[in-house]
């Protein structure tokens, strides 16, 4: 038992090339049509359910609310690419990969149970019984892109490149701010109170901002903003969507208004204080929710946005962020203890696996020298990134979906260009010799990993430092959803990386064989992925901003101000 669990985590590190060779050999044509067709089908159906996926409604002020209307359309169309990409390549790789998986796990083939051990001979022998386990593999993922779960991964890099495009933040950002900042200008609030007679007065802006006074009377604000521009007819798509209800939330007002007068006439027909408070409340939210997606709707870019926000209100201004530049001390250091710890902990692992002995005398200068590639790839990847940062190239208000493009562009390319010149003048002979370029499309593919830990740990380090993105949940709580963040991030890097970590070949007198150094390759990235995760999740604190304390005390004035 204890072998089939450990071969269970380990098998992607040990594979043979003549088997690997075997399982490339060609099949007949007929399955190989078959296999095409099966994966161009899954393709097309990954795309149509990622778009499904992407379009799903969220909450906002407890109301469903689409994608679509949360961000630019510009950012939507970007969001929807980046997460479609994703899932096509994810199927991608989890179609043609098997195959090298399977390769691994014939060295354990004895001692898997015996399902798995018809498996590997369906796929091995390539019976038709193959093309069903393939077919499974594929319908599976595809299934999973509809299942809308807390422990779904993939759903889970779709709310993240959401929140990338700033949905639902920015939404919600613009709600809280309407119910909690709300600073009505002088000149509308006589003509809300001339458009209202009776359920509304001039003293009602000035009343603390939770009682169902000045709430109404900030529902009536944005009642009277919103009625010449859904009369105008030039936002008709928007206003009669039916998600928003627009007409069943004005239905709903004008009863309302009836409500809050003959309370203000003192009726003895009227409703309940409590009653008419819940009505107000909830009607507050549902047009705070309408005013957001409003203004997001309108206004493409984010100027545009912000100005036309604080002409009706409220102060959008996002925080600075601080110096990015501060933290590389600290992916530094956590990148050379993770490789440190990662190749002698695989190391170790592998011979107390393979030979059943503890050895803890493994070769010191390999650890160094493992050392010295990762930091040439992953460290001056993410030197690079942070520099480029703080030079200015991400500003408040910015889309964050673009600076993650380019951030893993970049890193794609600076990685494996310090890993070439690692190679070019400490690398094995074969390697020093060979032309430069050539080396560098050579250690290309190993850009993939700098690439996928800066995207990561930029998005992490941008929501411990900017205003406009959710904080980090640091509560004891959500120890545990943070720590499986960071192992399923691992996972994924491993899987992407799983091609040319099984193709790595020992060179000869080398102190490891092929298959240890692929399965110290398999586990020095898991380390790496996972240590600097843990670094982007635990290590940095979000600071404090005075600004944003301060921020709050003028707004609360200037209610009472402009109502005097």
């Amino acid at each position: 038992m204890r072998r089939i669990l450990i071969s269970g985590f380990f098998l992607f590190a040990v594979c043979d090339p003549a088997l690997a060779q075997q399982l490339d050999a060609p099949s007949t044509r007929e399955e190989w049509i078959a296999h095409v067709a099966i994966t161009v089908l899954g393709c097309f159906i990954a795309i149509h359910l990622a778009l499904q996926a992407f379009a799903r409604p969220v909450q906002i002020a407890n109301a469903p609310t689409f994608p679509k209307y949360m961000t630019s359309p510009r950012q939507y169309r970007l969001g929807s690419i980046i997460f479609i990409l994703f899932a096509c390549s994810f199927f991608l790789l989890l179609v043609f990969l098997h195959r090298h998986v399977v390769a691994a796990a014939a060295v354990f083939q004895p001692q898997l149970p015996q399902v798995g051990q018809t498996a590997f001979k369906a796929i091995q022998e390539q019976s038709p019984s193959y093309l069903l386990i393939v077919f499974t593999m594929g319908g599976l993922y595809l299934y999973l892109l509809t299942k809308e779960a807390e422990w779904n991964v993939l759903l889970k890099m779709r709310d993240t490149i959401h929140c990338w495009i700033s949905i639902p933040g920015l939404a919600k950002n613009i709600v809280d701010r309407l119910q909690t900042a709300l600073v009505v200008p002088r000149d509308a609030i006589n003509a809300v109170v001339a458009a209202y007679p009776g359920s509304v007065s001039e003293k009602d802006f000035g009343k603390d901002r939770y009682t169902p006074d000045r709430q109404w009377a900030e529902t009536c604000y944005m009642k009277w903003w919103l009625t010449p521009r859904e009369q105008s007819g030039d936002d008709a798509t928007f206003f009669n969507e039916e998600s928003y209800g627009f007409k069943n939330v004005i239905r709903e007002f004008k009863l309302t208004t009836l409500a809050m007068r003959a309370c203000k006439l003192g009726d003895d027909a009227a409703p309940a204080p409590a009653e008419v408070s819940i009505l107000v409340k909830e009607l507050h939210e549902k047009f705070s929710r309408l005013i957001a997606c409003y203004l997001i709707y309108r206004n493409a870019s984010t100027e545009e946005l912000h100005s036309e926000a604080r002409t009706f209100g409220i102060d959008m201004r996002v925080r600075e962020s601080g110096n990015p530049l501060q933290y590389w001390i600290v992916y530094a250091i956590v990148l050379m203890a993770s490789v440190y710890f990662g190749v002698y902990a695989s190391a170790i692992s592998y011979d107390w696996f393979v030979y059943g002995t503890i050895n803890l005398s493994q070769e010191p200068k390999l650890a160094l020298a493992w050392v010295m590639y990762s930091f040439a790839n992953y460290g001056l990847a993410m030197i690079v990134i942070l520099l480029i940062r703080f030079a200015g190239a991400v500003r408040p208000g910015g889309s964050h979906a673009i600076t993650y493009c380019w951030t893993f562009a970049v890193a794609l390319v600076t990685g494996p260009a310090g890993l070439t010149l690692a190679v070019h003048y400490f690398g094995v002979k074969n390697l020093q010799v060979m032309p430069i370029h050539e080396l560098f499309f050579e250690m290309l593919i190993w850009g993939l990993g700098p690439a996928l830990v800066c995207v990561y740990i930029s998005y992490y380090l941008d929501r411990q430092t900017w205003g406009d993105l959710p904080d980090i949940e640091s509560s004891f709580s959500t120890i545990g959803w943070r720590l499986l963040n960071c192992f399923g991030f691992s996972m994924i890097t491993v899987f992407i990386l799983l091609s040319p970590l099984l193709a790595m070949k020992a060179d000869e007198g080398a102190p490891w064989d092929s298959a240890k150094l692929r399965f110290v390759g398999i586990g020095t990235v898991f380390f790496i992925a996972f240590g600097l995760a843990l670094a982007a999740q635990f290590a940095l604190v979000k600071p404090r901003s005075p600004v944003a304390n301060r921020e709050a005390e003028p707004r609360a004035v200037g209610v009472v101000g402009h109502a005097a």
